[in-house]
């Protein structure tokens, strides 16, 4: 019997999972703290500023679900892990651009942090709790139908795992690093994982003469017979 590529899905849109933690709540609360003092922020602006931008990113997941079903998981999924990890770049530099746009309009303010969080919380939580994660997992459930549960099952395991563990990841590259290096670090991490996306992502097994759990499908068949 022939490899089945929908584990190779599996295995790839898992992954894909992972890597939207950094714009999940359990990657962006280990940076609070160092990124609230940084910028001049009380927790509770930095949390009314996460809250602003999580619910400006579920207002536009939605659309982002139409481009799922207009050009397929493959792209989605690249250009949300590309644009991540754009994100992280700008935001591993927020306390000088809060500076710069303070010192430009000659006040200091805490609103200038504070709408500034408010959008870079936007991207990251649209690129990655939104869209990253939705192309990622609606994928895999393309690929299966009778043995979606178990797939299913598979890939909530590791990726609970994954999330469980990487506030202690997070947490070392905070203290060995700092707050800014450690966001470049993981947009680098992204930015390799988006080609390889582009590598090993399929939309759907209908592409390929096949349907959900790997038999071929009948018209491919009968064109064959």
């Amino acid at each position: 019997m022939a490899f089945f590529y929908g584990y190779v899905i599996l295995v790839f849109g898992s992954i894909g999972v992972l890597f939207s933690i950094p714009g999940q709540t359990v990657g962006v609360s280990v940076f609070t703290d160092p990124v609230k003092d940084a910028l001049g922020l009380t927790r509770n602006q930095f949390s009314n500023a996460y809250l602003i931008g999580t619910l400006l990113s579920a207002f536009f997941v939605t659309k982002a679900g139409r481009l799922f079903d207009k050009f397929g998981a493959r792209y989605v999924a690249f250009f949300a892990t590309f644009f991540l990890a754009v994100s992280l770049i700008i935001f591993s530099f927020a306390e000088g651009i809060s500076d710069v746009l303070k010192l430009f309009l000659n006040t200091k303010s805490w609103f200038i942090p504070f709408v500034l969080l408010c959008v870079l919380f936007f991207l990251v939580r649209f690129c990655g709790q939104g869209v990253l994660t939705m192309a990622s997992r609606n994928m895999v459930m393309m690929w299966f139908d009778k043995n979606r549960g178990k797939v299913n099952s598979i890939s909530s395991i590791t990726v609970s795992l994954g999330f469980s563990s990487s506030p202690i990841l997070f947490n070392y590259l905070i203290d060995e690093k700092g707050w800014e290096v450690s966001w470049q670090i993981l947009a680098v991490c992204l930015f390799i994982f988006s080609f390889l996306i582009l590598q090993f992502y399929r939309n759907k097994p209908e592409d390929f003469g096949l349907i959900p759990d790997g038999f071929l499908s009948k018209k491919k068949t009968k064109k064959r017979t």
